[in-house]
């Protein structure tokens, strides 16, 4: 029992370990956006850039919390893990929602000019768009009347779609992740949910 209880403090501080160092990613590379905000702007856009950078970390958590991973589930628990992704997904739309406002916040909220040179802005709003659809009809499956396996088609066919369009809005919408650390951590972030989806659509369960 208390072999268990290390593993799982170890499980999490080592999560709250990456969200952290995640978190300081607007501090220590900052975008040109953030070059000319100050005081209440400035702290807003870079807020909006921690919740973003912490909602894609979470979505990373998603597809290990159901991936069926041995020594995770023998520590934490098949039902408990099912339940954190459940609240999970709601703080990932939370993040979600809350991140484009403080993104346009910052600008007194004057909103993007339809103009083709703004698509990674877009992309994000059609993945916010996504993130809530998912999540409505994850938690009122049964108020929709859909069934388990019309669930499951629906679960297993628009996770990969969500994390493609995530990574593709990261990396075009702000020049921090074009380089250097930021760019290789995305990467590497973006290979281990390929990893996990593929695992996922290769197992049976």
């Amino acid at each position: 029992m208390e072999s268990n209880n290390i593993k799982k403090s170890f499980y999490i501080i080592i999560t709250l370990l990456i969200i952290i160092v995640g978190g300081t990613i607007p501090f220590i590379y900052e975008s040109p956006s953030i070059f000319y905000k100050t005081g209440l702007d400035k702290f807003s856009l870079r807020t909006g850039k921690i919740l973003g950078i912490i909602a894609t970390i979470l979505i990373f958590y998603q597809l290990i919390l159901i991936s069926r991973i041995k020594k995770i589930e023998s520590t934490f628990k098949i039902k408990n893990l099912f339940q954190s992704h459940r609240l999970n997904g709601l703080i990932i739309l939370g993040a979600a929602i809350i991140h484009p406002i403080l993104i346009l916040g910052s600008d007194h909220f004057v909103f993007f000019p339809f103009e083709s040179k703004y698509w990674p802005e877009f992309t994000g709003v059609g993945l916010l768009i996504l993130l809530f659809l998912f999540v409505l009809v994850s938690f009122w499956q049964h108020k929709l009347k859909l069934n388990y396996k019309l669930w499951r088609i629906f679960h297993k066919s628009f996770a990969p779609i969500i994390v493609i369009v995530l990574f593709i809005h990261i990396s075009n919408v702000s020049r921090t992740f074009e380089s250097g650390v930021p760019f290789y951590a995305l990467i590497g972030l973006s290979t281990l949910c390929l990893v996990l989806i593929i695992r996922k659509y290769l197992k049976k369960s």
